[in-house]
């Protein structure tokens, strides 16, 4: 079984996307840490971009990213970074006539924060 982490860096290596696993586990407190609490991968993609990843709980890294860290997102935005959240799913492949086949496959929910006139939004990348 493939974790949501593994399929992104995969998603990565396929678009020849460098990247660097930037969150880390603190051993004292057992729990997995991420850059600057919000980033668990650092891409170079026409710049930096900060990549969140889940399955299909995203209203808590939703509340992290825009609310419980509002300040660092802002700043990282505010410097020229980037920042998605893929969230996992598991959807029916289409065959060739457009009807949903039996085969299930993985595919992300891309969401973008952006920072307008100092306000953060959420927007879902279109399919």
């Amino acid at each position: 079984m493939t974790t949501s982490m593994q399929r992104t860096l995969s998603e990565l290596k396929k678009y020849n996307i460098s990247y660097w696993i930037v969150e880390n586990y603190n051993y004292f407190s057992k729990q997995r840490v991420d850059m600057f609490h919000i980033f668990d991968v650092l891409a170079l993609d026409c710049g930096f971009v900060g990549i969140q990843v889940c399955g299909l709980d995203i209203k808590p890294h939703k509340e992290k990213i825009m609310v419980e860290y509002a300040e660092n997102t802002t700043i990282w935005l505010q410097n020229g970074g980037r920042i998605e959240v893929w969230a996992w799913r598991k959807i029916k492949k289409r065959k060739k006539n457009g009807k949903k086949g039996n085969q299930a496959i993985w595919v992300p929910r891309i969401f973008d924060v952006l920072l307008v006139n100092n306000e953060l939004y959420w927007e879902e990348r279109a399919e």
